[in-house]
């Protein structure tokens, strides 16, 4: 059977969480991202148990509700399309399926190859690097890193060195990537704020009442 995963989120001036569940299916797993954003969906849905397979679907309401830049956006959705797994715009019924047929998946193909190039992202086999390249830290290495800084007497240098990468490099890629490190810190200079109701899901069950977990 088919997963169907409805990302909901909210920014400024977007549709409302309430408002972008009316066109959601019953069956649908609802994941209220609260702070999270979309490219660390996998990261949510696997501390939920949940593992998406080719065939499945993940559906937004539309792109207004996603934090996130343009190229981190393409990235993700290209990702989840490699996989097997298909798009959908809710509002605007656009559907992308992953497959070489479908016109939109090779833009989105395209225009990740282009990001990853013009930004230097490694693209190619190991055999195929330049030799002594600077190695470079892609956004799929942030769950990996994050892993590393959270084990017991880390330092941001260990790390970083453990990495291949200099400490103002690691600085610089946890500043642009992880948002949650962003956030923590903004807590702690204006004191702490209300408690986070991100990361919530919702699946659908045979109670016709809806649960949140």
């Amino acid at each position: 059977m088919r997963t169907t995963v409805a990302f909901l989120a909210e920014t400024p001036g977007s549709a409302s969480v309430q408002s972008q569940e009316i066109c959601l299916k019953p069956d649908d797993v609802r994941i209220f991202a609260g702070r999270k954003t979309f490219n660390q969906l996998g990261d949510i849905l696997a501390r939920k148990g949940i593992r998406l397979a080719p065939g499945d679907r993940v559906k937004v309401h539309d792109l207004s509700c996603l934090s996130q830049t343009t190229p981190m956006l393409i990235r993700a959705v290209a990702k989840l399309l490699k996989a097997g797994v298909s798009f959908e715009l809710c509002s605007p019924a656009i559907v992308i399926e992953p497959n070489g047929d479908d016109r939109l998946h090779t833009l989105l193909d395209a225009l990740d190859t282009h990001y990853r190039h013009m930004h230097g992202i490694k693209t190619h086999p190991p055999e195929m690097a330049q030799a002594g390249r600077k190695r470079i830290l892609s956004p799929d290495k942030l769950p990996e890193i994050r892993a590393k800084l959270n084990e017991p007497g880390a330092t941001t240098t260990d790390v970083a060195k453990a990495l291949g990468v200099g400490r103002s490099t690691l600085f610089n890629y946890l500043e642009r990537y992880d948002l949650d490190r962003r956030v923590n810190r903004q807590k702690k200079s204006v004191g702490s704020g209300p408690e986070d109701s991100s990361d919530q899901v919702e699946v659908p069950g045979p109670d016709p009442h809806r649960t949140r977990v």
